[in-house]
């Protein structure tokens, strides 16, 4: 007799928008627990982030009282895991260990529920989360049988769980079978019922639950055409096939074996992680191998661990580091649970990936992060003043300018502005994610074969726009604020440094024969930088000096707009349409303002869709030095808080 643990996900990230929120519940959270209800002889193991949770508990609370009644009734068990769904191996331990403490605590607090397994967040595996995890209390986690099968293990061998261990803290890891997660919900009940029979172990099924309404084309087939209801009623009157929970399983089970695991995910995420060309060629050689593999060769043909995509992506990486820094602060500083709620917000997994869905190109989603990022910095107040510290660990430090209205991070290679920070309210204004290539411009994708199914069956959704790829921009240089130019082109540098208690100087002599030297102060108001252009040539010099800065207003809760460039007797504004945080510039002299959109062809699961993703202001000045002359031009960036934004609920937080 064959067995069956059903573990079933639900998420929606910290700054989604509330319409998609109220559209999932309506379509996918609520139904789903309505069809489960109507079924009590089905038990499931079930998993809330604790993000989605606090929305549902204030504005959906209908949904919550079912889940706490099927957890009260014995059907459901509940998955303990980070409360805002980080990906634990991006966090530092101590806040790993925190965010399961704090959820695990919620689900029995609130619901009754003693949470022994843990969802690892877009199951993303490393060894070393293992001892947090185990501190924590949890007993078991599910890992994709894929990762099973990279280290040599059958589908025969996968049996039941198998134990691993970091620094002796044992865990118990069960295989999610990669065939149920295509065979449900999209083909026949009766082809996922056959695979159950086709051998006597125990299948785990693990998967997101959005794919029962939310995603594309789902909610006819699972609820108007009663697919679920038909799969939960096969499953009930099923003799040979024994419903379990992996909590229950978990209490009595012996290990199958001994095992250790490859940092890794699943095949799509690791696919995704990969730069574009080698994307397309490990996506076709698995596509090949699918097809005709004698040698059973397409296990071991990976991707790379989600750790490459703090490789791929600057901007991932910039907050991510930028994340353990503050952790590190608060931790210091011993700060409150209000502050070290927000650091938790901002690691919220969403943004800090991306593949077949926005990820990080959802512009008021990253920015969102960054807002509960900055909320927490501002709650410990760094002291005013300037460091060097390797903020995004690169080996080279970064200048890190702290003053009473936020931060300021400056790269010294190039005299960019990395980080514009605002902390009354919680803000990066520099928050652009820059036009990268991505494999989906050099090609379409086709990551699914579906030939031979016939019309009872889904199709695989390959949903694409038509993009004029040679259209497309990319940024080759990245993004950030006070970017040089001269006849508009960049200052390349280098840069050389100087620090002192209030001020920083940075100076380049590599613009023949234009000395270049940047001054960087801070006070109450903002950041001030002054350029001196010192014409080192024995003849009078004429030039076009730009600064340029690429700026992501702060708009919570609403998708991004076009930005709003406001041209101003003393320089230049820019905000979001009903936006919170936007940022002034005041010039001395003013100087010419032309502006251009960010705008990114980006994959999401309706297809290629253009997302903006900020705004690049520049300022031009046409100066005339005289020989051995200088022209002064200074700019003070001052962050705006709008008058209502205080008084603002945030989307996703509960009252």
């Amino acid at each position: 007799m064959s067995r069956l643990a059903l573990v079933v996900h639900f998420h929606q990230p910290v700054g989604n928008l509330d319409s998609v929120v109220r559209h999932a519940t309506d379509r996918c959270y609520r139904p789903f627990l309505e069809v489960l209800d109507a079924h009590p002889d089905i038990p499931m193991t079930l998993h809330y982030s604790g993000c989605l949770l606090e929305w549902l508990e204030t504005d959906a609370p209908d949904v919550t009282e079912t889940i706490g009644k099927l957890v009260e009734r014995g059907q459901v068990e509940l998955m303990t895991g980070g409360f805002y769904e980080p990906i634990l191996a991006a966090l530092p331990a101590r806040d790993q260990r925190g965010q399961i403490r704090m959820m695990s605590d919620h689900l029995a607090s609130r619901y009754g529920a003693d949470a022994t397994g843990l969802w690892l967040t877009e199951r993303v595996w490393e060894q070393d989360v293992i001892p947090s995890i185990v501190d924590e209390g949890v007993r078991y986690t599910v890992i994709d049988d894929s990762i099973f099968h990279s280290v040599g293990i059958t589908d025969e061998e996968l049996t039941g769980p198998f134990v691993t261990e970091h620094a002796s803290k044992p865990l118990l890891v069960y295989a999610g079978d990669r065939e149920l997660r295509y065979l449900i919900p999209y083909k026949r009940v009766e082809r996922a019922i056959d695979h159950l029979r086709s051998d006597d172990r125990l299948f785990v099924y693990a998967d997101d639950g959005e794919k029962f309404g939310e995603w594309p084309d789902t909610y006819e087939r699972v609820y108007g055409n009663g697919w679920l209801e038909r799969f939960f009623t096969a499953l009930g009157d099923a003799d040979d096939i024994e419903l379990t929970t992996l909590g229950s399983h978990a209490i009595d089970a012996r290990p199958r074996d001994r095992v250790y695991l490859p940092s890794s995910s699943y095949d799509e995420m690791m696919t995704w992680a990969l730069p574009a060309q080698a994307r397309l060629k490990v996506g076709a050689a698995r596509r090949i191998l699918g097809k005709k593999d004698p040698e059973g060769l397409l296990p071991f043909v990976r991707g790379a661990p989600w750790r490459a995509f703090l490789a791929k992506y600057p901007e991932v990486n910039q907050l991510q580091k930028r994340m353990t820094l503050v952790s590190d602060e608060l931790h210091s500083s011993g700060a409150g649970a209000d502050a070290m709620r927000e650091l938790y917000r901002a690691q919220c997994n969403c943004a800090y990936w991306h593949g077949a869905f926005g990820g990080m190109y959802l512009a008021f989603m990253r920015s969102a992060l960054w807002h509960h990022l900055m909320r927490a910095e501002g709650a410990v107040a760094p002291k005013t003043g300037v460091s060097l510290v390797d903020v995004d660990a690169d080996a080279r430090d970064e200048i890190l300018i702290t003053a009473g209205w936020g931060a300021a991070v400056v790269s010294p290679a190039d005299a960019r502005v990395i980080e514009l920070d605002e902390w009354s309210f919680g803000a990066n204004l520099l928050a652009v994610a820059a036009r990268h290539r991505e494999a989906y411009h050099l090609a379409d994708e086709n990551p699914i074969d579906d030939e031979g199914d016939d019309d009872e069956e889904m199709p695989a959704i390959h949903a694409r726009a038509d993009v004029d790829r040679d259209s497309l921009t990319f940024d080759d240089e990245p993004l950030g604020g006070l970017i040089d130019l001269i006849d508009g082109e960049r200052v390349a540098g280098p840069y050389d440094l100087e620090v002192d208690a209030g001020r920083v100087v940075l100076t380049t002599q590599h613009v023949v024969p234009l000395q270049i030297t940047k001054e960087l102060r801070w006070d109450g108001d903002g950041l001030l930088c002054t350029h001196t252009l010192e014409n080192r040539s024995r003849k009078k010099l004429s030039c076009n000096f730009g600064s340029e800065s690429s700026v992501l207003p702060l708009n919570l809760g609403r998708g991004t707009a076009p930005d709003k460039v406001e041209p101003l007797a003393t320089g230049w504004r820019i905000e979001q349409p009903e936006g919170e945080v936007g940022l002034e510039v005041v010039c001395e002299p003013v100087g010419e303002i032309s502006t251009h959109a960010i705008e990114t062809a980006s994959a999401t699961l309706e297809g290629l869709t253009t997302m903006r993703q900020g705004t690049t202001v520049t300022t031009t000045w046409h100066v005339v030095i005289p020989r051995g002359g200088a022209v002064t031009i200074s700019q003070l960036l001052r962050p705006i808080v709008s008058p209502v934004a205080r008084h603002k609920k945030e989307p996703g937080v509960s009252a």
